[in-house]
């Protein structure tokens, strides 16, 4: 999947409902000793997930009142939001990912929310975006390992 020049930019990880996403490869980092992979994510919003989204929020209004704040707020969010940014690594050893911060922007490329909340480790799901992400961002590095931060 990597291009022919290692600095082209966007590299199409899904490309079908509910999700688009997009591997920077312009910023992925190795880190040798522990294997860590580190890079950033475009995932663009389609309409589908849009609805999806909004019809998972609804569930969560009738949740405490915690929840129902935080249902109200990404019903803002996902009404206004395009794509996001996803800074994101990987334990690739271990077969695990966390987010370490996410950007939301509109359809104007304006930032309208960002979370810099880092998340714990998970593991990576069977036949998951976040393991096309991983498997896409383990073969960038090794065929473009000029390209790439090493750590």
């Amino acid at each position: 999947m990597a291009p022919v020049h290692g600095q082209s930019g966007l590299l199409a990880i899904t490309a079908r409902e509910p999700e688009t996403v997009y591997l920077d490869n312009t910023r992925i980092t190795k880190y040798v000793n522990s294997g860590i992979l580190d890079g950033w994510v475009k995932k663009v919003v389609t309409d589908k997930e849009r609805k999806a989204k909004l019809q998972s929020v609804k569930k969560a209004k009738k949740s405490s009142k915690k929840d129902k704040a935080k249902a109200k707020e990404m019903k803002a969010l996902y009404q206004k939001m395009s794509y996001q940014f996803i800074h994101i690594q990987f334990d690739s050893k271990n077969f695990r990912y966390k987010v370490l911060e996410s950007y939301y922007y509109d359809k104007d490329s304006q930032l309208i929310y960002r979370d810099i909340n880092a998340s714990d480790w998970v593991t990576v799901p069977v036949e998951s975006t976040e393991e096309k992400i991983m498997r896409n961002m383990t073969d960038y590095i090794q065929n473009n390992i000029e390209y790439v931060t090493m750590k």
